[in-house]
């Protein structure tokens, strides 16, 4: 019987690491699970029935305030995890759980897709004994952030495989948020304004999305908007500017909500591949290049406009197709899905060779 130690930080490890936690604990692996005080990742959490120690805080909007929180975290996993006897960590690149693995020698496995959070990426680099990432991110992006290739995982996937391959939506997800399954509902994502990668190019009280809201309700004032916000002042923001769109209060089934739309616009990454692999038409409007982004691009499930003006004009186009457009875009993303490996076979795989070790 092994040990393993999942530490989840962000809303996106509970879901990608859902299946692995499983099938270890099927099999009578012992999972040990840890996480911080964060609202997104405490609702999603309970939403999914998934449990974990809390210990520590998310670190909010400022340098500081990352860094202060970070430090109390290691402090208080070092007490916790010294009580177990763990075989393996793995984390979707937690700098507090990989530090204190590394000082408790206990081996590391690190998943990440975004070489774009280079601070945060700096912080793990030289301690990992693997990385693992999807195979559309060229190996000089992890080379240049202090990866040795030997470190170095790939899978053929992008990451929302891992909880997509098995997904069956929830049919009540409309009903439950009191929309009309009879008109367009169009999903839209705020981005992640406390970011360390956004500091300073977004603000939480004026978020990015503003204008995109702005022209969809000019297009037509009968679509059902649902605004899934990150923090509490995007809510608040919103709410006070909109009168005539959903901003939710908690974390929702995503997934499913989303399967139950017509458009999908996001301001991070990971919802929004999630909406071209679940065949929704999606447009992408983070600033900067997301190298899985591109295989999303290539199908035309998904959209990058450059400018403002640009994505008026996709939103236009896109309400305005037909039902089989939207009919062939579902196929298309279920053969992409379909083609790619399982993340969890590869996470799985790994954990099982340090174990044997």
């Amino acid at each position: 019987m092994s040990t393993i130690w999942v530490d989840y930080v962000a809303p996106k490890d509970v879901v990608y690491f859902m299946n692995m936690v499983e099938r270890l604990k099927s099999r009578g692996d012992i999972v040990v699970a840890t996480t911080r005080k964060f609202r997104e990742v405490n609702e999603l959490m309970k939403l999914k029935n998934v449990e974990a120690k809390i210990l520590g805080r998310y670190g909010g909007g400022t340098l500081k305030g990352k860094l202060v929180e970070g430090a109390k975290r290691i402090a208080k996993l070092a007490e916790y995890m010294s009580k177990f006897n763990v075989d393996v960590m793995i984390s979707y690149c937690s700098p507090e759980a990989v530090r204190v693995a590394f000082g408790l020698q206990i081996p590391i496995i690190n998943v990440y897709d975004a070489p774009h959070a280079i601070k945060q990426v700096l912080l793990v680099s030289k301690l990992v004994d693997v990385h693992i990432s999807p195979k559309c991110i060229p190996k000089k992006e992890w080379l240049k952030l202090g990866f040795k290739p030997e470190q170095l995982l790939f899978y053929d996937a992008i990451d929302p495989a891992a909880w997509l391959k098995n997904f069956t939506p929830n049919e009540n997800i409309v009903k439950n948020l009191g929309l009309d399954p009879e008109k367009k509902i169009v999903v839209v994502r705020a981005e992640e304004a406390f970011a360390s990668y956004l500091l300073g190019k977004t603000s939480d009280d004026n978020p990015l999305i503003t204008p995109l809201i702005k022209e969809l309700l000019a297009f037509d004032d009968e679509l059902q908007i649902v605004v899934l916000c990150r923090y509490g002042r995007q809510k608040s923001s919103l709410s006070k500017l909109f009168k005539k769109i959903t901003v939710t209060e908690h974390v929702v089934d995503s997934a499913s909500l989303i399967s139950k739309s017509a458009l999908f616009i996001g301001g991070g990454g990971t919802m929004t591949c999630e909406a071209a692999l679940l065949g929704v038409p999606s447009i992408s409007f983070f600033p900067g290049r997301l190298y899985y982004e591109e295989p999303l691009i290539k199908e035309k499930l998904l959209y990058h406009p450059k400018t403002l003006d640009q994505a008026k004009r996709l939103i236009q186009e896109l309400l305005g197709q037909s039902e089989d457009y939207l009919n062939r875009c579902k196929k298309r993303a279920k053969r992409l899905l379909d083609s790619m490996e399982d993340p969890t076979d590869t996470l799985i795989a790994t954990i099982d060779k340090f174990l044997k070790n």
